[in-house]
């Protein structure tokens, strides 16, 4: 009898601890589905108290002037807006990867910043062929972009939904040069030569040049290109003279551009020479001196002795976080309004912020004012480039500055 009871009760206890074990796997497989599901929910970058952003910049390589006054404006930005709180109490972390101007090198960077860094967002590309490389990772990684040192290209953007730009299109602006050389200068039947760099960017260039050139009627007499960092200009110099063409397009950088002109004052022929805001940079009146005397550039960005809130924000800015820098640069003033331009798409798409709420918060700025840096700034659901206006400048070289000689004004065709 006692043995019976004695079976009876381990057989009970059994039947406990089975129940109980059953009741401790359901919990199990639900924290795991809950812990699951709210690992998915999160978002890559993005933390209760930060936002990680960053992309591959040319801080070294044979631009890489430019490419450090960019990471000066793009990175100098952000400290400014965390000292002020960040954005929705998120401060903004911004990593810039060098990739020495050199596509193959801006692939790697990036993907250190997507796997190993695991930023939010893309805010710069670097330039125009490593941003041709990375659209491939970009699209496939649906990682939104901003673009923050070059312009748009024409037909990419509808293929992109997760990539902006800022800027008027370097073919847009050789578009307005020739306008302006068309109808400011007289030049109505004009012959073009024009010297390129012999990638996407010397491309870009060809295609505004061949557009308006039908337009207006006029003749490309000669195309001369040049590898990108080249430094002998004088084959390109001497083939472009012989053509005899009534103005130069110049699609070069700004090393480019003093060592072609250099080798024109050689030969002592001076003919009109437009190129684009690449190129809008005090030094190069400065080593030229005389020689850029026919020299024009085309930007859509005010110039640093303007006078405007904006301007005087800015330079207070980099007077408190980079006292060291004694002369501001068209791509210190571009890094910055790009910055400010991602800044207000991240204030749009609150605290609960997505890559997908951050595209649809740049979509929706409409009249953004830079309060005298650029003009006023909108993008849209298919305007992910916003059109922009650009003005004509010539060298100054009694004061050693670009000088507009022209109001804001668009391209003739687009």
């Amino acid at each position: 009898m006692n043995l019976f009871l004695s079976n009876e009760k381990e057989e009970i206890v059994k039947r406990k601890q089975a129940r109980v074990f059953v009741m401790s796997l359901v919990v199990t497989i639900l924290l795991g589905l809950m812990t699951s599901a709210f690992a998915g929910s999160e978002v890559r970058g993005v933390t209760d108290t930060t936002v990680k952003i960053g992309g591959p910049m040319l801080i070294t390589g044979p631009i890489a002037k430019l490419g450090t006054a960019a990471a000066d404006g793009l990175s100098i930005y952000w400290k400014w807006v965390n000292d002020q709180g960040g954005v929705h109490g998120r401060k903004v972390i911004c990593l810039l990867e060098d990739d020495g101007y050199n596509p193959t090198r801006s692939v790697a960077a990036a993907k250190k910043l997507i796997d190993r860094d695991k930023i939010f967002a893309f805010l710069t590309t670097s330039g125009t062929p490593q941003t041709l490389q990375l659209i491939p990772i970009l699209d496939k990684e649906k990682i939104p972009a901003l673009s923050g040192i070059i312009p748009s290209f024409p037909g990419l953007m509808k293929e992109m939904p997760m990539l902006f730009t800022f800027g008027m299109p370097y073919g847009e602006q050789m578009i307005l040069a020739i306008d302006y050389a068309v109808k400011d200068l007289g030049m109505r039947k004009a012959t073009i030569g024009i010297v390129y760099q012999d990638d996407a960017y010397g491309k870009e260039n060809i295609r505004g040049v061949e557009l308006v050139a039908r337009e207006y009627g006029l003749k490309i007499v000669r195309k001369e290109a040049y590898k990108r960092g080249a430094v002998d200009f004088s084959s390109q110099a001497m083939n472009l003279k012989r053509a005899d063409p009534d103005l130069v397009i110049m699609a070069t950088v700004t090393r480019e551009t003093t060592a072609f002109l250099k080798e024109t004052d050689k030969l002592g022929w001076y003919p009109p020479c437009f190129s684009t805001a690449a190129v809008c940079d005090e030094k190069i009146i400065e080593l030229l001196g005389s020689k850029a005397r026919n020299l024009y550039t085309v930007n859509y960005i005010a110039r640093f002795w303007e006078e405007s809130p904006g301007m005087n924000r800015l330079k207070k800015v980099f007077r408190k976080y980079r006292p060291d820098i004694k002369e501001l640069m068209h791509y210190h003033i571009l890094g910055y309004v790009n910055s400010m331009i991602f800044h207000e798409a991240l204030k749009r798409a609150g605290r609960d912020l997505t890559r997908k709420g951050w595209v649809k918060a740049m979509e929706s700025i409409k009249g953004f004012d830079t309060q005298g840096l650029a003009g006023v700034i909108s993008f849209g659901p298919k305007m992910h480039s916003p059109r922009c206006e650009g003005r004509i400048f010539k060298a100054d070289l009694a004061r050693k500055l670009w000088v507009p000689v022209t109001d804001y004004r668009s391209p003739s065709v687009r």
